[in-house]
């Protein structure tokens, strides 16, 4: 669910137009463009069926805001859910407000609106704010007037942009934490955030428990020896759901079969043992590694 938030400070005052003299109008669906600058990639459908069923009944309550082109057709400005919608509604002709606006203009708009409004998740937010500085030049501080949010929050996010591909995969996936982030960003080694990615998923730790592991990694310098010293620490955890459906293999045969396995590769390898299978996860560094296996 997106945060709540006011509308901040800049978002009106960066589509121009006298509020007196604002006339909405109806504008065919199909000319209407999106816009180039949205910096949400993935729509949810569940979300936009509900709001194309809210549209069918009550219509759209506010106009879309839209620039004209010299081509007579329309480019999106805000907002592209609600245009989405209309379409899923079976709409021909929706309301927009034309309003005069720059490519900077239009970019800036785009990114803040959608940082407010739509449900990005935590990278495409860290990707539309740095847009925000590099594209259009504002401060973490200008940013956090204009969506309602603090400095600090703004930064926290950002820094996520550091993680390792796989990292920010798992991030997407909803397979790690924002807090997960973070604390993977302790570990410069893209190799060892892997490996504590994988850990993470097969252990289902929370954030303090992958503090506690990379900074054991950040003393020994090695991944694995970390995971060797904080295992101990997992088996007698608390019970909680996923050790009640799936846990990993303690048995003496099991932790031969994956100190061999971690061996061959020289990745490391987890063994999770549920009712009916036996789950072998193992996490290849390089496409080197892959190669000399497979």
């Amino acid at each position: 669910m997106k945060r709540p938030r006011g509308l901040g400070s800049g978002l009106a005052a960066l589509i121009p137009g006298d509020p007196e003299r604002t006339v909405v109008r109806e504008a065919l669906i199909d000319s209407i463009d999106a816009s180039p600058y949205q910096p949400c990639s993935d729509f949810d459908d569940a979300a936009l069926d509900e709001l194309a069923a809210s549209i069918r009944e009550h219509g759209i309550i506010q106009p879309l805001i839209v620039t004209e082109r010299d081509d007579g057709r329309y480019e999106l400005i805000v907002s592209e859910r609600h245009l989405r919608a209309a379409r899923r509604a079976g709409l021909d002709r929706v309301p927009v407000i034309v309003r005069e606006s720059t490519p900077q203009q239009a970019l800036e708009i785009a990114l803040i609106e959608n940082i407010q409004h739509a449900d990005l998740n935590t990278l495409e937010e860290a990707h539309a704010y740095q847009t925000l500085r590099d594209e259009i030049g504002l401060s973490n501080e200008a940013i956090a007037q204009r969506v309602d949010w603090s400095r600090e929050a703004i930064a926290n996010t950002c820094c996520l942009l550091g993680l390792a591909p796989v990292a920010q995969q798992a991030l997407l996936a909803g397979r790690v934490s924002a807090g997960h982030g973070r604390a993977l960003l302790r570990l410069a080694n893209q190799a060892a955030q892997e490996a504590t990615v994988a850990a993470i998923i097969d252990h289902d730790l929370n954030v303090c428990e992958v503090e506690r592991l990379t900074g054991h990694t950040r003393t020994t310098g090695d991944i694995h020896r970390a995971l060797s010293a904080v295992r101990p620490l997992l088996d007698i955890r608390k019970p909680d759901k996923r050790q009640r459906t799936a846990r990993s293999d303690p048995s003496p045969d099991g932790q031969a079969i994956r100190c061999e396995l971690e061996r061959l590769p020289g990745t490391p390898v987890s063994l999770v043992r549920s009712e009916r299978e036996l789950r072998v996860t193992i996490v290849f560094h390089t496409e080197d590694k892959v190669a000399g296996v497979f």
